[in-house]
């Protein structure tokens, strides 16, 4: 492997003994990866994007955290879900809002309705997606995902598809096996008020980008996968239909869908009524809204919550003129991203040819904001026959205040930045050491 300023591998210490693991595999590495790929594929391991299903690439060569550095790191994390999820309860049940409301009140996922109501233990945000990178190995955030943030489905089936396969790599290390699953369950039972609930996990079908990870979690939660046909509000219950026992009351429905009013009729006003519970709540796209995201560190604040050990990069909200001209006249040192956007969708990268995209911004500069672009770490990555590096991020999950030890990581394709799934991209196993 050739020295790199930015190489992860080369630069932490943790990855010495992987690298000399990688080393006694010699050729019989890229062979192994094709095995695992092919076993990825025929498990239908896939992302649904651009009309077809595509085969997620696995790259076997895993990333490694200390478990002092996830340990740090879930605190941060931890202490972020509760900022947000405070944020959302001051929104809707207290009627204030501690940022500028136009920023909320122009949020497509801004929901009314929800104004006065508390939802099931004062909980929003069941379920939390972080998306991280390391500079010069300083952990710094780059989003927040709070409406139905994917990826654990994943994270789990890499980790046992190279757990299983290359059992060289692993050799000199005492892995944590992933957890995260079951703290979905409990935190969906918690806020059920039931012991033993009733769940669904509400999918728009095989044609969702992320239904691999649909299935994966009904299957290894055993938990019933329903789609908005299968949904009947009768009178005060919600019932689903089922292949094996017909009709069944439900408590709560864990969903992967946005549009619950247009493809769900009836469950919004059962959700409101307390016929069931909804997860995430209805209305917490305004703190997924980038917008919103630049006022987290306030925010922190106003709630008298610190979030130390993880850096908030540079990010500007472009309704401020003086952001805008900043960003007119130095585009290529911002990342631009549309403040809905998800999964690249809305994510530019200005280079010195294509300057012209600069046009759509201006046109709607409210609609975005800029983030300043970073020289995140690039790692070693498996790509067919040879070794590269590539950028990757991590993404972490946060079930309220629990964080999962299965952790994604995603693999830019050669020569881009962006790493979503969404973006032909590959995923990484990450190992967490003792």
């Amino acid at each position: 492997m050739r020295d790199s300023a930015y190489n992860e591998f080369l630069r932490d210490p943790i990855y010495y003994k992987l690298v000399e693991n990688i080393e006694k595999l010699g050729d019989r590495i890229f062979d192994v990866n094709r095995l695992v790929n092919l076993r990825a594929y025929m498990e239908g391991f896939t992302f649904y994007t651009s009309g077809r299903y595509r085969s997620v690439p696995v790259d076997i060569l895993p990333r490694l955290l200390s478990s002092d550095l996830f340990s740090s790191l879930s605190k941060y994390l931890t202490a972020r879900s509760y900022v947000l999820n405070r944020f959302i309860r001051e929104v809707y049940e207290e009627r204030s809002i501690p940022i500028p409301d136009w920023i909320v009140k122009t949020n497509f996922h801004f929901r009314p309705e929800m104004m006065g109501f508390s939802p099931p233990k004062g909980i929003y945000t069941h379920v939390y997606g972080a998306d991280i990178v390391r500079v010069n190995g300083m952990l710094h955030i780059l989003e927040d995902n709070l409406r139905i943030p994917s990826g654990i489905g994943y994270s789990y089936a890499v980790f046992e598809q190279v757990y299983n396969s290359a059992p060289e790599l692993r050799d000199g290390y005492d892995v944590i096996e992933p957890t995260g699953l079951e703290y979905l369950y409990e935190i969906l039972r918690y806020v059920s008020g039931s012991k033993d609930p009733v769940i669904a996990i509400l999918s728009d079908g095989n044609y969702n980008s992320a239904y691999f990870e649909h299935k994966f979690i009904s299957d290894r939660l055993g938990i019933i996968l329903v789609e908005p046909s299968d949904i009947k509000v009768e009178g005060s219950e919600v019932v689903v239909k089922t292949l094996d026992q017909g009709e069944v009351h439900v408590d709560v429905i864990y969903r992967r869908i946005d549009d619950l009013d247009f493809i769900t009729p009836g469950l919004m006003r059962a959700y409101l009524r307390g016929s069931v519970v909804i997860a995430n709540a209805p209305g917490t796209g305004i703190a997924d809204d980038k917008a919103s995201f630049v006022w987290v560190p306030y925010l922190a604040q106003r709630y008298g919550i610190k979030l130390e050990g993880v850096v908030q990069p540079l990010t500007l909200c472009l309704y401020e003129r003086e952001n805008l001209e900043k960003v007119i006249n130095s585009p290529r040192g911002y990342v631009i991203k549309k403040r809905e956007g998800y999964g690249g969708i809305g994510l530019i990268i200005v280079k010195d040819d294509d300057v012209s995209v600069m046009k759509e911004m201006l046109k709607e500069y409210e609609h975005f904001i800029a983030q300043e672009i970073l020289e995140f770490d690039t790692v070693t990555s498996v790509v067919q026959d040879y070794l590269y590096e590539t950028y990757a991020d991590f993404r972490f999950f946060v079930y309220y205040d629990k964080v999962a030890t299965a952790v994604l990581s995603r693999v830019a394709t050669l020569g881009s930045r962006v790493t979503n799934n969404s973006s032909g991209g590959m995923v990484k196993p990450v190992w967490i050491t003792r």
